[in-house]
């Protein structure tokens, strides 16, 4: 509970550390408190006082008028927004008896549990999950940055972070940066102005991205592909590195498996063809490989997403982490190396017991992904829901469910409202709990306790700041409540979240109680690693060494070179569909003012970005009698939106972009739910077809 009423008078100032928990970084702040509400937030990250919007909105969030305050039962058909008020017992009653009923007569498996944001919770609700006895467990992560750390296991054995965590930072030992399909600016402002400042100082910046974003109108070297082609881009780069010897022969000789056949491969791909397929000019892919390749040392920066959202993301983002490696970029001052690593943790997700389960959602289909990344796949839970096979899903709880993620969603909501039971667990009313049978209202960061765990060694035990708004539960205290009522209570320390702190901090020797003398929290002493760590322990590959041929890859029977594939729905693989369809659409690119879905209904931030805009070129859009401003359709194979034009010439022209999360124009409509990628399960929101014309015509 929170301690603001009893720690002070009313009107004494009291400061606390907390988070801003506006997006997933979790940023440090000083949270300033009287007469038990909050007053001021000050972050500890001075870079961000006036790159990040969204820190000076947490109170416009946390005190806004139409947060969830209690929980809800709908009393009308879907849709609607009819609920009516009702209690926590009653609310956390019906859910436990109706899925207890659905276990009962089609067993666990046939409840899924769904968490978006917020992320820190996800412990608990995988272990609810698996205690509950179902194996489908899913995240958003079935299309959010895990495909890329996935590909990076299979490559390098180890962390993900090293290309994309590592990649966002401008490091002062760099003297080329090769960003990969990320605006900096809006997907890490805390390090934007560095980025600003090492360029200044002389810092060679090559940029890959279909618009001209803020970092690409910086660069020496900007590369327009046309998106999902980037593991053909990365192939033709690596032709040059080859067969102009810029290559680090000793790594690649010493400390790499299938370099080899990698060389075979590329020769498929010399700038020319490169330029046909990616409609980057070939003078350019030459040039970019010849600096990234000369100027060292040379650091990739990566979109933890862009590289993935096509049916061969995988594989395309392998040919890009290849990079480094085989140009003498890795594990150097300036190159990329490995993260730091975390304090030692109990893992809590009880994942052990999937294994004496039946398959969770897209195992088959899925099996590498499933593997590492101990969840189901959560893009083939509408196919399951509508075929019952291999058994029927009857219920949901989504923790902050967005049904406007969801590939195809129209699909998707269709074959929502078959099941029995919906819970939505969320801080506002959105699209998905208008679908929800039980509808449960969430403690924001400033009103929950939140364990805090960072690379490098740092943790920290974050107090309430203030009083949870109305009824609003802490999420810990919604999934050890549930478990009560199925007789799993014990499973979560009866509910009793210190206790769960401490077991999971246990091989550490840090305790809750440690952490509350220590609000500013604890530094663990992890081990650090020296430059070259691998020539001492190689990788953690099956083959000690960083795998261009993965044998992991080709156990589970995928192809073990980085493959390009042509999108399965493009003008190249689709030209039948192309000729309805000519636009190539791409969706979801980061801004500054909003996380995902949320963050709409704040007005500070929605002035910022009014309203969707569908990106396309001046010369796409005089072909089609298209001004801007005007409102247009946009159509593909799957559904039809409407909004307004943006007519630029920030995009390659043959490309539109369209932002995601919009209720009133959902982007995600247009996309395709099944061409997804082999290996991970992903949607393709960033290479599909669609037509875009002057609305009323």
């Amino acid at each position: 509970m929170a301690r603001s009423s009893k720690e002070a008078p009313s009107s004494q100032e009291i400061v606390r550390h907390s988070i801003c928990h506006m997006c997933t970084d979790c940023c440090p702040t000083k949270v300033h408190i009287q007469g038990g509400k909050v007053v001021r937030v000050d972050m500890m990250d001075k870079r961000l006082s006036d790159t990040c919007p969204r820190w000076k909105a947490q109170l416009d969030f946390v005190y806004h008028p139409d947060r969830l305050k209690y929980p809800l039962k709908r009393v009308g058909t879907w849709g609607t927004g009819s609920f009516t008020r009702i209690s926590w017992e009653e609310a956390l009653g019906t859910i436990a008896s109706k899925f207890q009923e659905v276990k009962t007569e089609y067993g666990p498996e046939s409840v899924v549990f769904w968490v978006a944001h917020t992320k820190e919770p996800r412990p608990f609700l995988h272990r609810l999950t698996h205690a509950f006895g179902s194996p489908n467990y899913c995240t958003e992560s079935s299309n959010c940055f895990t495909a890329g750390w996935l590909a990076t296991i299979v490559t390098y054995g180890e962390d993900y972070g090293s290309f994309y965590r590592q990649g966002r930072t401008a490091d002062p030992a760099s003297k080329c940066k090769l960003v990969w399909g990320t605006t900096i600016q809006n997907s890490a402002p805390d390090v934007w102005k560095e980025h600003v400042k090492a360029r200044g100082k002389g810092l060679k910046l090559i940029v890959v991205d279909p618009r001209r974003t803020s970092i690409a109108s910086m660069a020496d070297i900007h590369l327009q592909l046309r998106p999902g082609t980037d593991g053909a881009l990365a192939l033709g780069l690596m032709n040059v590195i080859i067969n102009e010897g810029l290559y680090d022969r000793d790594f690649v000789e010493r400390w790499t498996v299938g370099f080899d056949e990698l060389k075979k491969l590329v020769q498929q791909y010399p700038p020319g063809r490169v330029e046909r397929i990616t409609w980057v000019p070939a003078a350019k892919v030459k040039e970019a490989a010849i600096l990234y390749a000369t100027e060292k040392p040379a650091k990739l920066g990566m979109s933890g997403s862009s590289t993935l959202h096509c049916s061969n993301g995988v594989q395309n983002h392998r040919a890009i982490i290849l990079l480094p490696a085989i140009t003498g970029n890795f594990d150097v001052p300036g190159g990329n190396g490995w993260i730091p690593d975390h304090l030692p943790t109990n893992d809590i997700t009880l994942h052990e017991r999937v294994e004496s389960m039946p398959q969770g959602l897209g195992a088959d289909r899925f099996p590498l992904w499933t593997r590492f990344l101990r969840e189901m796949q959560s893009n083939v839970l509408a196919d399951q829901i509508e075929s019952s096979s291999p058994y029927p899903i009857k219920a949901l709880f989504g923790a902050g469910l967005d049904i406007m993620f969801f590939p195809n969603s129209e699909r998707f909501v269709e074959n929502l409202k078959k099941l029995d039971m919906i819970v939505v667990s969320d801080y506002f009313h959105t699209p998905s709990t208008q679908y929800a049978d039980i509808v449960l209202p969430i403690a924001s960061w400033l009103e929950r306790q939140i364990l805090v765990v960072r690379p490098g060694g740092y943790v920290s035990l974050i107090e309430p700041s203030i009083e949870p708004v109305g009824e609003s539960w802490p999420e810990w205290k919604v999934v050890s409540e549930l478990a009560k009522r199925w007789g799993l209570g014990h499973e979560f320390w009866d509910g009793d979240f210190e206790r769960c702190v401490n077991h999971i901090l246990e091989p550490s020797g840090i305790t809750a109680e440690q952490l509350k003398e220590h609000p500013e929290g604890i530094t663990y002493p992890v081990a650090s690693r020296p430059e070259r760590y691998y020539e001492e322990v190689g990788f953690r590959t099956p083959s000690g060494k960083v795998e261009i041929a993965s044998s992991i890859l080709q156990q589970y029977g995928y192809e073990a070179l980085p493959v390009y594939k042509e999108p399965m729905e493009s003008p190249v693989s689709r030209p039948d569909a192309a000729s309805a369809y000519p636009l190539v659409l791409t969706s979801g690119a980061r801004v500054l003012p909003f996380t995902h879905s949320m963050y709409r209904n704040i007005p500070q931030l929605r002035e910022m970005i009014p309203e969707p805009l569908v990106e396309m070129s001046p010369s796409d859009a005089e072909a089609r009698g298209i001004r801007p401003g005007d409102e247009v359709v946009v159509t593909s194979s799957r559904g039809t939106i409407q909004l307004k034009a943006n007519v630029t010439d920030n995009i390659v022209s043959g490309v539109v972009q369209i932002p995601h999360h919009w209720p009133q124009a959902n982007v995600n409509i247009l996309t395709d739910d099944q061409d997804l990628d082999p290996i991970s399960g992903f949607a393709s929101y960033k290479s599909g077809l669609c037509e875009v014309s002057k609305a009323g015509i």
